[in-house]
């Protein structure tokens, strides 16, 4: 044998010099990219509207403190999460005194904060999956040109509400229901359209812990103390007036309309011929449908959509399913409530993409790139109306603004305008992802790729 390894000799080292790998880029690369990436974006011009709202909001916090923010005299359609990121951003202008174009960069971080957040947070969910995997759904997220536009650009807080909301779905499919409903409910202070998906959360924590009362009860409790704990800045000893000051947000005459920019139901009919009609006003001016106004049509068809999805899913197991039936909550509120704004439906994005990868259904895959495409427009469209001097393309935007989008009559539609014809793709879309969500179920059981 020692013979044998005498002559034998040293390996060639020649076979080393031909050896390689390729190495996808690891997460913290990834993540650094995406920052950088909306860091730099963050430099492009945002919604004024809104980045102006954000600062006044934010120099009064921090001159005149939360106790005397929400009062009958000033115009406030947030919930106090948020204001507390203002107050903080308020405090530190007191301190630095940034200029005009400084603040509005600085009221954009914290949604870029989120996005990165968001990404991470994909990444530890997908613990199961092959690297690859992983790595190619959190950059599919970091590279998402709606996050791109939404927080860098417009700077507005989305991205934050849809954090938590994946968060809530994070710690509820780990069995950790109370961390996910105490999630839930700071995602709730900070944008209230996470109410659309509390219907499915407390089906899914009651059904996986019937019989069991205590979580159940912590999931009730705890989030409420919490709940108490940062309103009462704001509201002192009246924290009841949180139910006064969210249900003036959803009442401003402004938004009193079948739908605000949003491409959902209510614009299967065109968005100033009936998007922009009032939803409830009462007289001639509001929209009935058999005699009944449309904001309560609206509200039924919301609740039979989730009573859709909560039979659908009703046997449903794992993170998949559990992110799936989030994503289709907010598509819900989105697509059937009247008074949308065209980001509300952002939030089901994250979840959505994470039950695409989890289940690995062609159809959920397809859905989510037609919807984000739909998406994108209907924020482009939104952006290049009011702000046509800043990153609006003209060839682009017409065609967006066309009445006619094919030239030609389709098929049981007719002529369509492109606001119209999103419209339907985008509903179409929730539907079909709610019927093949559930023959999906009904024809086997959920395996272990929704875990």
């Amino acid at each position: 044998m020692a013979n044998l390894e005498a002559h034998a000799g040293p390996p060639p080292a020649s076979t080393d010099l031909f050896k390689f790998s390729v190495r996808l880029p690891g997460i913290e690369m990834l993540l650094a990219a995406g920052l950088v990436l909306r860091l730099g974006l963050a430099f492009l011009p945002g919604f004024g509207v809104d980045i102006g709202t954000f600062q006044a909001w934010s120099n009064s916090l921090a001159t005149e403190g939360p106790w005397n923010f929400y009062n009958e005299t000033s115009f406030t359609d947030y919930a106090p999460g948020y204001m507390y990121v203002l107050w903080f951003i308020g405090e530190a202008n007191q301190i630095f005194g940034f200029s005009p174009d400084q603040y509005e960069y600085i009221l954009k971080i914290p949604s870029i904060i989120a996005d990165i957040a968001s990404a991470f947070l994909i990444y530890r969910i997908l613990v199961d999956q092959k690297p690859g995997v992983r790595l190619g759904a959190t950059a599919l997220y970091v590279f998402f040109p709606a996050a791109l536009w939404i927080g860098p650009i417009w700077g507005q807080v989305d991205s934050i509400l849809a954090f938590f909301l994946l968060l809530s779905v994070y710690y509820i499919g780990r069995d950790k229901p109370v961390h996910g409903a105490v999630a839930f409910t700071i995602g709730f202070l900070m944008k209230p359209q996470a109410i659309a998906a509390l219907p499915f959360l407390a089906f899914w924590i009651i059904r996986d812990n019937w019989g069991n009362w205590r979580p159940i009860a912590l999931c009730s409790v705890v989030p409420l103390l919490v709940m108490l704990v940062l309103i009462t800045p704001f509201f002192l000893e009246q924290p009841w007036r949180l139910v006064e000051v969210l249900y003036d947000a959803s009442n401003v005459a402004n938004y009193r309309v079948n739908s605000f920019w949003a491409y959902n139901f209510w614009n299967f009919g065109g968005l100033f011929d009936q998007g922009f009609r009032c939803d409830s006003c009462g007289g001639t001016d509001g929209t009935t449908w058999l005699g009944i106004e449309t904001r309560y049509w609206g509200l039924t068809f919301f609740f039979v959509a989730i009573a859709g999805v909560v039979f659908s899913l009703r046997k449903a197991q794992g993170t998949g399913y559990l992110a799936l039936g989030v994503a289709l909550s907010v598509m819900a509120f989105y697509f059937f409530l009247t008074r949308m704004h065209e980001r509300y439906v952002f939030a089901a994005f994250l979840p959505l993409l994470v039950a695409a990868v989890l289940i690995n259904s062609r159809l959920l895959w397809a859905m989510f790139v037609v919807l984000a495409v739909s998406h994108f427009v209907n924020l482009y469209h939104v952006y290049g109306y009011y702000y046509p001097n800043d990153l609006r393309v003209e060839g682009l935007y017409d065609w967006l603004e066309k009445s006619d989008l094919f030239g030609t009559s389709l098929p049981l539609l007719g002529r369509l305008e492109t606001v119209q014809f999103f419209s339907i793709v985008m509903v179409v879309s929730f539907l079909v992802l709610l019927v093949g969500t559930y023959v999906r179920l009904e024809r086997r059981p959920p395996g272990p790729e929704a875990t």
